[in-house]
């Protein structure tokens, strides 16, 4: 099936992905922040118990949970936001008369 403005009936769109966009922002900040803040605590037990690889160790261990949590956040925010593009939001544009539209209305 394709797509076509509802306005003037032509199949050239492009589609704005705000969303998805959106989603991925907070879905990495959040993912970033959460796993960062439980690496940290996590490093100060491993720093009070003795961890093999001392501060550097810890220090390390929290960026790599930071980055790891940020990609999590980011991957489900996006997919969050893709659901939202494409049920709620007006996601496409008509690039011949810029109307804006939801394909699956």
């Amino acid at each position: 099936m394709t797509i076509r403005c509802p306005k003037c009936n032509s199949d050239s769109f492009t589609t704005r992905d705000t969303g998805r966009k959106i989603g991925g922002a907070i879905g990495a900040t959040v993912g970033a922040t959460s796993a960062l803040t439980g690496a940290l605590k996590g490093s100060q037990v491993g720093m009070r118990v003795g961890a093999y690889a001392g501060p550097a160790g810890s220090l390390g261990g929290a960026l790599i949970g930071a980055l790891v949590g940020c990609a999590t956040g980011a991957a489900t925010g996006a997919t969050v936001g893709k659901v939202i593009d494409e049920k709620v939001l007006n996601n496409c544009v008509c690039t011949e008369c810029e109307q804006e539209f939801n394909p699956h209305f």
